[in-house]
C-alpha cells in the first residue's frame, strides 16, 4: 500500500515537471511576441495615458495638470470640426464599402473563364501603397487638369474644386472605394463557404435569385459582414495617411491644412507639430473611447442580425 502510494506520488511529481517544462517551452517560444507587445503596445499605451493628464512638450519634463487637457478638449472648436468630418467620412464610406465589397464578391463568384484575372484586378488596388494611390488621386482630382473633371466636362457637368471644404470629404469617400478589393476577397471566401445544398434545396422549392440572395446568401454571410463592419469602423475612424498626403501644405513644412481635417490629423498636428504631447495623448484616448463605444454597440446589435450556422 505504501509502495503504491509512493509510486503514485512520484508519477504525480514527474507529470508536474513535464507540464512545467511544456509551459516553459511555450512561453519561451512566444516570448518575442510578449516582449514586443509589452514594449511597443502596452508600454506606450500606459505612457500615453499618463501624459494625457500632464503638460508635456518633449523638451521640458511633464507637469501634472489633472483633467485640464480633457476639459480643454471639449471646448476646442477644431476637435468638434475634426469629429464631424470623421463621422461624415466614416458614416458614408463604411456602408458604401460594405455594399460594394459584397457586390463585387457576388460578381467574381461566378464560375466563368478568366474570372481569376478579374479577381486579381479588383484586389490589386487594396494592396497598393497608400501614399502612391493618394498621389494618383491628387492628380485625378485636380480642378483644371484632372481626369475626373475632364470626364464630367464631356458630360456637360462643370467639375467642382475637390480640395475645397465642401468637396474634400466626398473626394476622400470616393478614394475609399479604391481599397474595396480587400473587403471583396473576404466576402468571396464567405460566399464560397456557403453549402451549395442550401441553394439546391431552395431552387427545388421554386426560389428565384432574389429569394436566394435574401434568405440564404445574406443570412449566411452576416458573420462576414459583421467582421467587415467592425474593421471598417475602426479603420475609418483612424484614417490618417491618405488625408495627410492629400492635405499637406508644402509651404508650411508639410503640415496638413485644416481643410478636410479629420480627427487623426488634428491629433498629429498637436502631438508632432506643436509638440503638445499631453493634449495629443488626451485626444488619442478620447478616440479610443469613441471607437470602443461604437464597436460595443455593433457587438450588442449583432444578436439581432448576425446568424451563425450550426
Amino acid at each position: 500500500m505504501t509502495v503504491t502510494a509512493a509510486t503514485a506520488d512520484q508519477r504525480s511529481r514527474l507529470h508536474r515537471r513535464r507540464e512545467f517544462r511544456r509551459n516553459l517551452e511555450g512561453w519561451l517560444w512566444i516570448s518575442p511576441w510578449v516582449i514586443g507587445v509589452l514594449l511597443f503596445t502596452i508600454g506606450p499605451m500606459i505612457t500615453s495615458l499618463f501624459w494625457s493628464f500632464t503638460s508635456y512638450d518633449i523638451v521640458n519634463p511633464a507637469k501634472w495638470t489633472g483633467l485640464r487637457n480633457y476639459i480643454d478638449l471639449f471646448s476646442d472648436p477644431l476637435v468638434a470640426k475634426s469629429l464631424r468630418n470623421t463621422a461624415y467620412f466614416a458614416g458614408v464610406s463604411v456602408p458604401l464599402g460594405l455594399f460594394l465589397g459584397l457586390l463585387l464578391a457576388l460578381v467574381v463568384n461566378q464560375n466563368v473563364r478568366g474570372i481569376s484575372f478579374w479577381r486579381t484586378v479588383y484586389y490589386l488596388p487594396a494592396i497598393t501603397s497608400t501614399v502612391a494611390y493618394t498621389l494618383l488621386w491628387r492628380f485625378l482630382l485636380d480642378r483644371d487638369y484632372g481626369l475626373i473633371n475632364h470626364v464630367l466636362g464631356l458630360a456637360g457637368i462643370k467639375g467642382p474644386s475637390w480640395f475645397t471644404p465642401r468637396w474634400i470629404i466626398p473626394a476622400f469617400i470616393m478614394m475609399s472605394i479604391w481599397g474595396v478589393g480587400g473587403s471583396m476577397i473576404i466576402n468571396l471566401a464567405g460566399l464560397q463557404s456557403i453549402p451549395t445544398e442550401l441553394y439546391d434545396a431552395a431552387k427545388v422549392d421554386g426560389a428565384g435569385g432574389g429569394r436566394l440572395l435574401w434568405n440564404i446568401t445574406l443570412p449566411m454571410m452576416s458573420p462576414v459582414i459583421f467582421y467587415n463592419l467592425v474593421m471598417g469602423i475602426i479603420g475609418a475612424m483612424q484614417s490618417f495617411t491618405a488625408f495627410f498626403v492629400m492635405t499637406s501644405d508644402a509651404s508650411n513644412w508639410g503640415v496638413p491644412s485644416e481643410t478636410g481635417m479629420v480627427y487623426m490629423i488634428y491629433l498629429y498636428r498637436n502631438a508632432f507639430y506643436m509638440f503638445r504631447m499631453g493634449y495629443g495623448s488626451a485626444l488619442a484616448w478620447v478616440l479610443f473611447i469613441i471607437i470602443l463605444v461604437l464597436t460595443l454597440f455593433v457587438f450588442r446589435s449583432a444578436k439581432h442580425w448576425v446568424h451563425y450556422s450550426e
